[in-house]
């Protein structure tokens, strides 16, 4: 579909926008159990909270620059999925510790970013949450799409004060060692040699029986026209022990698919124990959780806030008319014509989310009803997908601000 600003073409592709339906519709988390508990969840209630979440990073300036300059389409994604993340929510925000935002969720659920006003989601009773915005990185314009689950933590699921402590880990087969923290049934860690992989090491849940699990995966998609894709997926899965009075044994697997590879490698072996006082300095030694939320927050408050009045009204808070899905993207360039453009690409990818989020939904809540558990099928998968294709976004309002020289853009389309 072709739409105008400013007499500049900004073409929605199809292609592309399909490219967000397929994002995790295979591997969607089953919806939790809708226990007392769960049914309660809103209000949120200040506390601990598991928070396992897929994070699609769509290229959205990536995929512009190179449809203008070769007139072929391109799709460039990056998807994170994190288990066993804890957080903490109090004061109405989650405080995010991959990310390093808060996250303001209100009673009926919405959830808002006071470090970016383009954070927008929304968290339902049974723990499942998405939200989504734009964000730029090394100077190009991604947006952002997060779904996943939050499950509360009380005392009764957490292991007790006998496995507190600091442990040294030492993989017998590499050498690499690690330091894990563990406080109040929570286990922080990090690696000696200072290399993280490519990720922050994150903190997770230590059950009553002393078990850990967690696990991390990258997936990557590139398709250039009709003639080049790649789709690769890297990652790891964890899981071990904690023996009260004596350490940790941990078992580390490595997977990596995709471009005719799939091998998981060698589990990697970790063992220690407790260590001694003065053993390691104690800016070596992990922070526990609580210290590790506090300075986080304290570090994301401290930061400057975007200034409201550098935005349109209608971009703080979107339109609601009955009949409509709204959507907005924003991008920062000195050229007027492009930063509209890439703003509006913005924009089409953030309504695509939406409808792709409100199809899935439906589709899992009809699948529940008909006793049906686990993924979605290939024919669910089909009607997201034709949904997507069907877009007939229109361009409500476009504006450029001169002394910000950034470009906003609201979308809609038919509900």
């Amino acid at each position: 579909m072709n739409n105008r600003i400013n007499g500049i073409p900004v073409v929605f592709c199809a292609a592309a926008l399909l490219s967000m339906a397929l994002f995790s519709c295979a591997s969607t988390p089953a919806p939790a159990k809708h226990t007392e508990e769960t049914a309660a969840l809103l209000p949120l209630s200040a506390g601990w909270y598991q928070y396992d979440f897929e994070k699609l990073i769509k290229c959205v300036e990536d995929e512009y620059l190179f449809n203008v300059n070769t007139g072929m389409q391109m799709v460039s994604e990056i998807t994170w999925k994190y288990t066993g993340v804890v957080c903490r929510f109090e004061d109405g925000v989650l405080y995010d510790p991959l990310a390093g935002i808060e996250l303001a969720i209100d009673g009926e659920g919405r959830i808002s970013c006071a470090e970016n006003v383009s954070f927008r989601g929304n968290l339902a009773h049974n723990g499942g949450f998405w939200w989504s915005g734009q964000q730029e990185e090394n100077g190009r314009l991604n947006n952002l799409f997060v779904k996943g689950t939050l499950t509360p933590l009380p005392t009764a699921v957490r292991g007790g004060r006998e496995y507190d402590g600091v442990y040294h880990l030492t993989d017998s087969g590499t050498g690499r060692e690690q330091l894990v923290n563990i406080a109040d049934g929570f286990y922080t860690w990090r690696y000696l040699d200072g290399q993280e992989a490519g990720f922050t090491p994150w903190p997770t849940l230590v059950h009553p029986d002393g078990s850990i699990r967690m696990g991390m995966e990258i997936t990557t998609v590139m398709a250039m026209g009709d003639f080049a894709q790649t789709n690769y997926s890297t990652g790891f899965s964890a899981e071990g022990t904690v023996i009260p009075g004596k350490g940790i044994s941990m078992q580390e697997v490595s997977r990596t698919t995709g471009m005719g590879i799939d091998q998981a490698e060698s589990p990697q072996i970790y063992a220690g124990t407790t260590i001694r006082a003065g053993e390691f300095p104690n800016e070596a030694i992990p922070a526990d959780i609580a210290d590790l939320v506090r300075s986080g927050r304290a570090a994301v408050q401290a930061a400057p806030k975007p200034n409201p009045a550098h935005y349109p009204s209608w971009y703080l808070n979107l339109p609601e008319a009955p009949g409509y899905i709204y959507a907005a993207g924003e991008k920062t360039f000195d050229d007027k014509d492009t930063a509209l453009a890439m703003a509006s690409a913005a924009a089409a990818a953030a309504l695509a989310e939406q409808v792709r989020v409100r199809v899935a939904g439906s589709l899992t809540d009809i699948s529940n009803t008909a006793g049906n558990q686990g993924d979605m099928s290939l024919s669910e998968e089909r009607i997201v997908s034709e949904s997507i294709e069907r877009l007939r976004i229109e361009i409500v309002e476009g504006t450029y601000n001169e002394e910000t020289h950034t470009a906003f853009v609201l979308v809609r389309m038919d509900e």
